[in-house]
């Protein structure tokens, strides 16, 4: 059985989950480094879907001109929490939402040394 011509049980499927959470956490990091909050009372405790509501609210608190980035770092942590669950992820999925993650990191960090 294939998904979206990728294998169900396989590494290619692995390494994509494991891409989408490497890269989600990566974006969980650069919300944290570039807010004041505590990870280790406000997020260690969450769980993805939490952090899925959480993390994108305290970004935009801190930058509010980041208002426009919200909704969609939310689906990126839905993404990823999905594929925690599920163990398996649709690989566009994936990919659009690893290449999301790495271009908010990057606006994320461009917006802190700016200020």
């Amino acid at each position: 059985m294939t998904l979206a011509g990728v294998p169900l049980s396989g590494g290619k499927m692995t390494a994509l989950v494991t891409d989408i959470v490497s890269a989600t956490g990566q974006l969980e990091a650069a919300i944290l480094d570039a807010t004041t909050a505590d990870p280790d009372v406000l997020v260690c405790s969450k769980s993805m879907r939490e952090k899925a509501k959480f993390l994108p609210q305290v970004l935009v608190e801190h930058y509010p001109e980041l208002f426009w980035i919200e909704s969609e770092l939310r689906g990126v942590f839905e993404a990823c929490s999905d594929a925690i669950d599920r163990k398996s992820v649709n690989p566009l999925v994936a990919k659009a939402a690893i290449s999301i993650a790495e271009e908010y990191r990057q606006v994320i960090d461009e917006v802190r040394r700016n200020n």
